[in-house]
């Protein structure tokens, strides 16, 4: 909380300081999530939204980071549905499922 008063006040001043550092936060930033308490994960939840409802040029690089990919762009769920692709032999002719196919199918830079 106190580095996000701190990260706040150097938006403000146009000033940036050396310990608003975000990057080693977030890194665990979905492994902390589910400990904290049902609460703070409400607000966490509220703050990332209105974030998200801001106007995206004037979000810092930090918030930005903080909020959560949609489930859907891991690259475990991609690779799922290039298997559901296979298996329905889902555009046999040019895509995942045709003969000797080399491409990533859905699988996108994760």
């Amino acid at each position: 909380m106190l580095r996000n008063a701190a990260v706040r006040a150097a938006q403000f001043s146009g000033r940036r300081f050396q310990s608003t550092t975000v990057n080693p936060v977030l890194a665990h930033a979905e492994q902390t999530f589910g400990k904290l308490p049902e609460t703070a994960q409400r607000e966490e939840i509220n703050r990332l939204g209105e974030i998200m409802k801001a106007d995206w040029h004037k979000v810092s690089i930090e918030d930005k980071r903080a909020i959560p990919k949609p489930r859907t762009m891991t690259k475990e769920w991609q690779e799922a549905s290039n298997e559901y692709a296979r298996e329905r032999n889902i555009n046999p002719i040019s895509g995942v499922s045709s003969e000797g196919y080399k491409g990533k199918g859905f699988v996108q830079n994760v």
